[in-house]
């Protein structure tokens, strides 16, 4: 038997498999040029127009050649309401736009408050959290005044009218200085008063709310004999520096104040409450 001869032997060639190239990102689609023309409101109009005027001649040719007038006017008549259509359908596309915009930026960031940072600034907070209307600056005008009112109460000699504004110690004590001058026949004279007043501590304890307030200035006064008219002490012309620091306290709350303490350099007047 014929020996068939043997058949070469093909080796396969194993090409490695390119790497998967990942498809690009699909591009947004181009906005047309007319979109970003300035005046294409302009040129909406124009097209409107031009349409217009093609409808017109194919559904109007008719009317065309009776004049001019109708024709013109069909014209006119058809391109304005296309143009008003293609305005209204771009008005439409756009408002959305704005206000998706407007709806996906991020709501401004509000600050957080600031924490007190001082003692002072730490009271003050602490009285306002039952008392809103409290206001550093305006309660120095009060000490000023209730200062004024306590000289005033040594000239009259007489503390009735601030018993209500004080606490009862220190009722006790001015009563007692005024009943002082009467017993010794002197009188006090004021003639001047110049003073400026600061808060300058404000703490609470307990249910109880505490302010002091720093009074200085000058004061023209002097203290005269009743029976001879002779000056006891201080002087005419010559007015003193004070320097006297107030306290008051009140219970926590929408209450009135009431002045406790009074130290200065005359006078060292310290009353618990």
């Amino acid at each position: 038997m014929p020996v068939q001869p043997e058949r070469p032997v093909v080796l396969a060639e194993v090409r490695p498999s390119p790497p998967s190239i990942p498809p690009p990102p699909a591009r947004l689609a181009a906005r047309p040029v007319w979109a970003s023309f300035p005046g294409r409101t302009w040129l909406a109009t124009l097209v409107g127009l031009l349409v217009g005027g093609l409808l017109v001649r194919l559904l109007l040719g008719a009317f065309s050649d009776q004049g001019g007038g109708s024709g013109v006017g069909g014209l006119v008549l058809v391109g304005t309401l296309v143009v008003f259509a293609v305005q209204r359908m771009l008005h439409r596309r756009a408002k959305p736009r704005s206000m998706a915009v407007a709806a996906g930026a991020p709501p401004p960031r509000a600050e957080p408050p600031s924490l007190p940072s001082t003692d002072f600034e730490r009271g003050v907070q602490a009285i306002r959290r039952a008392d809103r209307g409290f206001q550093p600056a305006a309660f120095a005008g009060y000490a000023a005044m209730t200062f004024r009112d306590i000289e005033g109460a040594r000239v009259a000699r007489d503390a009735g009218p601030l018993r209500d504004r004080l606490t009862p110690e220190m009722y006790a004590e001015l009563r007692a200085s005024c009943d002082e001058l009467h017993a010794a026949g002197r009188s006090v004279r004021v003639a001047e008063v110049d003073l400026a007043a600061e808060v300058t501590e404000a703490w609470q304890d307990g249910e109880q709310d505490y302010v002091t307030a720093c009074v200085a200035g000058s004061i023209l006064s002097h203290v005269v004999d009743d029976t001879t008219g002779a000056i006891v002490s201080g002087s005419r012309r010559e007015a003193r520096a004070v320097t006297a620091f107030l306290t008051f306290t009140r219970p926590a709350g929408l209450n009135s104040w009431t002045l406790s303490i009074v130290q200065d350099d005359d006078r060292e007047a310290s009353r618990g409450v």
